[in-house]
């Protein structure tokens, strides 16, 4: 899982960044709202952690932008404030929680595995289960229905195969999957992806998994039930 951190406080950014490393996520940081509110709409995010008070543009004014876009992206507020207006106002604005600083790193991981459960089941571990297929991207191991072993896959892999697990069914657009597997700032070619994808459809394949990517035409790809 890939997660967004907006903050401008360095120490802070870097801490909770960190936080999020140990505990098997994936994590980018921007500093401003103006750069946030890219990244956030470049579809390589999960979740997207939010601080109200940036220097140039409110973090409320990134999620009313980032809603009026169409961005679905489940966003967290973070914020000094205590105040149920400001709560509420953040909430009505499109926010799928709301943390207080400061908070503990248990509760922010448990925020987190709340709003990014569907459509995917999530397990203790940040395990993820779709299709047959139980993923633990901690390990990088996949395990499926009637098998024994598991199945072990580089780094990029895992991000892949995560990627079509939280949206099983339904197809991941290209620019989507790059993003997510090499970042949003680094400019990959679509060839590389190709690979990736054919190399997942082996180890899948090889073991008997229930599922298999599909290419959709035009579009990307899909994960679904074999």
């Amino acid at each position: 899982m890939r997660v967004l951190l907006v903050e401008d406080t360095p120490r802070l950014a870097e801490a909770v960044a960190e936080i999020l490393r140990k505990s098997g996520y994936g994590a980018d940081v921007a500093q401003t709202g103006f750069d946030g509110l890219g990244m956030a709409t470049s579809g390589a995010y999960d979740v997207v952690l939010l601080d109200i008070m940036l220097p140039d543009m409110s973090g409320m004014d990134v999620l009313r932008e980032l809603r009026a876009a169409g961005e679905t992206v489940p966003v967290i507020l973070l914020t000094a404030r205590q105040g149920v207006g400001d709560r509420v106002a953040g909430l009505d604005a499109g926010a799928d929680d709301y943390l207080s600083k400061p908070f503990h790193a248990s509760e922010l991981l448990a925020r987190i595995r709340a709003v990014t459960r569907r459509p995917a089941t999530y397990r203790a571990g940040n395990a993820i289960e779709a299709c047959g297929m139980r993923l633990d991207g901690v390990e990088r191991t996949v395990a499926c229905k009637g098998s024994s072993e598991a199945l072990e896959l580089t780094e990029r892999e895992s991000q892949l195969l995560e990627a079509l697990m939280r949206r099983a069914g339904s197809a991941v657009a290209r620019s989507a999957l790059m993003a997510r597997v090499w970042g949003p700032t680094v400019c990959a070619d679509e060839n590389r992806l190709e690979v990736l994808v054919h190399a997942l459809r082996d180890k899948l394949e090889a073991c008997g998994a229930p599922a298999r990517i599909e290419t959709v035409r035009g579009v990307g790809y899909r994960l679904v039930e074999r």
